[in-house]
C-alpha cells in the first residue's frame, strides 16, 4: 500500500499490486462478467472490497456499469449502531465501463486512490470478496455436524485440513451463517417432508394409515 497526498492535503492510499492487475482507461472487456472478475481480482490483491454502484440500461441491456470500493458513500450512524465501525468513508476509488458499438465494454473511469488504509496482506483472506463457503466446506461441516462436533471445532478442523486458518477461504461466521440458512430452509419444509415420509410408509406397509388435520 502506497500512501500519497492529494491536492487538498488529504491522505490517499494506493493498492500495491502487479502491473497487469491494474485497470487502465480505454481497456476493453468482452462482457460485464469479465469486468467484475478483473476488478475483483484487483481488489483482492489490493486489500479492499467492492460493490456495484450504478448501472444504466438501454432497451433492457446494460450499457454502463460502475463498481466502487465498499467504503464509498457515507454511513448514517445512530442509536445502537454508534459503537460499530464505519462501513462507508466517502471513498472515491472506482471503475466505470461503457458498452461500445462493437459490443465490448470500455473503461472510461478508473480512480486508483482510496481515502482509507487498505487491508494488510495478513488479513486479506478475511475480505468478503475473498470468502466463499465451498462445496468441500459444506460437505465436511455436514458430516461433522452429524456426529455432533461443535461449529468452532469444525472450523479448527477445516484449518488443519487447509493448512492454516488463513487458507480456509471463509470465516467461522460464514460457517454459522451457512448452517443457519440450512436450518431455515429445512424449517420451512418440515411439514412437506413429514407428509412425504408418511406416504412412503403407507406404500410399504398396508396397515399404516394417517390422516391430515387442518
Amino acid at each position: 500500500m502506497e500512501l500519497q497526498e492529494s491536492s487538498d492535503d488529504t491522505a490517499v492510499y494506493c493498492p500495491q499490486v502487479k502491473a497487469d492487475l491494474i485497470p487502465k482507461k480505454n481497456q476493453e472487456f468482452q462482457t460485464l462478467e469479465d469486468v467484475k472478475l478483473f476488478y475483483t481480482a484487483y481488489a483482492q490483491e489490493g486489500g479492499f472490497n467492492i460493490r456495484s454502484w450504478t448501472s444504466r440500461k438501454k432497451d433492457g441491456e446494460v450499457v454502463r456499469m460502475e463498481y466502487v470500493c465498499s467504503k464509498e458513500g457515507t454511513s448514517q450512524i445512530t442509536g445502537k449502531k454508534r459503537g460499530r465501525n464505519k462501513t462507508r468513508e466517502g471513498c472515491k476509488a472506482r471503475i466505470a465501463v461503457v458498452k461500445a458499438t462493437d459490443g465490448k465494454y470500455t473503461v472510461t473511469i478508473f480512480v486508483e486512490g482510496h481515502s482509507h488504509p487498505l487491508t494488510t496482506p495478513r488479513r486479506k483472506h478475511l475480505l468478503k470478496c475473498h470468502r466463499e463457503v465451498t462445496m468441500v466446506h459444506k460437505s465436511l461441516t455436514e458430516q461433522l455436524s452429524a456426529v455432533n462436533v461443535a461449529t468452532c471445532k469444525q472450523y479448527d478442523f477445516l484449518g488443519v485440513h487447509s493448512g492454516g486458518l488463513e487458507n480456509i477461504g471463509c470465516t467461522q461466521q460464514d460457517i454459522y451463517n451457512y448452517k443457519r440458512d440450512c436450518r431455515n430452509e429445512v424449517k420451512g419444509h418440515d411439514g412437506d417432508m413429514l407428509h412425504e415420509y408418511f406416504l412412503l410408509e403407507k406404500e410399504k406397509k398396508s396397515f399404516f394409515h394417517f390422516q391430515n388435520r387442518s
